[in-house]
């Protein structure tokens, strides 16, 4: 593995899915690596800025069986996730769906791919040019707890949320205080992200969101599907098939034999490259 310090300059994409965004380094070709300052740097909005840095690697494991029809199924590639903090986390929902835009314009004639992320195969198909649909797998549940006046129902989508179902839209010193301290709480020791979700229909709900290692976000795609799925396993709603309205945009989530499968958009935003000065 080459010395982090001594990188040469590095291609990127920027993409954005939703408004929430990102960096993307392909490493399939390399044996690169990036330390936690470097990250950090890239992430820091004062130079590139993101919501996270994904990069994509070529995976170790080289298929798996799908159990829903016992095939035996390649994988594609592996992708490692960071928050803009540098902190790892397990799953994203929209930069896989990002990702998995990236490698259906590789090959135009493939319309399912499988991403790994963490120790999740995320099955990937391709709807139209822009749409994307990514099962995000099995949603955990564990205990809910109350925190001030909030109830918090916590799920696991590969990353652990807490979701709290609230009547009014909330105040941004409650929002970010609030937020912030559900992500460091006890509960929690690898922290959490945090959703304050509103049901408007039966098939539509609102949802403003922290996510832990970045602070508030325009979208969350595990967000979405760890709201939908609480919200069904708590009988607040009686439709499998929901739109999840963001400050960034919309989702549509369908929950299905308790798996959550995440539907909707990537962008482009521009190609660049990490001059290698910003590494020393």
């Amino acid at each position: 593995m080459n010395d982090p310090n001594n990188l040469k300059n590095i291609d990127f994409i920027k993409m954005s899915a939703l408004g929430n965004d990102f960096v993307i380094i392909d490493f399939r070709s390399y044996n690169y690596s990036l330390n936690q300052s470097i990250i950090k740097k890239i992430c820091n909005r004062k130079n590139i800025g993101c919501d996270q840095l994904i990069i994509i690697k070529n995976s170790t494991q080289k298929n798996w069986v799908n159990t829903k029809n016992n095939k035996i199924e390649n994988i594609e590639c592996e992708i490692e996730i960071f928050n803009n903090d540098g902190s790892i986390t397990e799953a994203c929902g929209n930069a896989t769906r990002c990702v998995a835009g990236l490698l259906f314009e590789e090959n135009k004639f493939n319309h399912t791919i499988n991403i790994k992320a963490s120790t999740r195969i995320l099955e990937c198909k391709k709807i139209s040019n822009q749409l994307i649909s990514v099962n995000m797998g099995i949603v955990k549940f564990s205990n809910n707890f109350f925190f001030e006046d909030f109830n918090f129902y916590c799920a696991d989508v590969g990353n652990p949320h807490a979701v709290s179902f609230i009547n009014n839209s909330l105040d941004d010193k409650i929002f970010f205080r609030i937020g912030s301290t559900v992500e460091n709480h006890n509960n929690f020791p690898n922290r959490t992200n945090v959703e304050f979700a509103q049901i408007i229909e039966d098939d539509l709900i609102e949802v403003r969101v922290w996510e832990r290692g970045v602070g508030e976000t325009m979208a969350c795609g595990t967000g979405a599907c760890a709201v939908v799925a609480c919200a069904i396993k708590n009988k607040l709603i009686n439709s499998n098939d929901v739109i999840v309205k963001f400050p960034g945009g919309k989702l549509q989530i369908q929950y299905l034999d308790h798996e959550a499968i995440m539907i909707g958009t990537y962008q482009k935003i521009f190609n660049g490259i990490i001059d290698e000065k910003l590494f020393l």
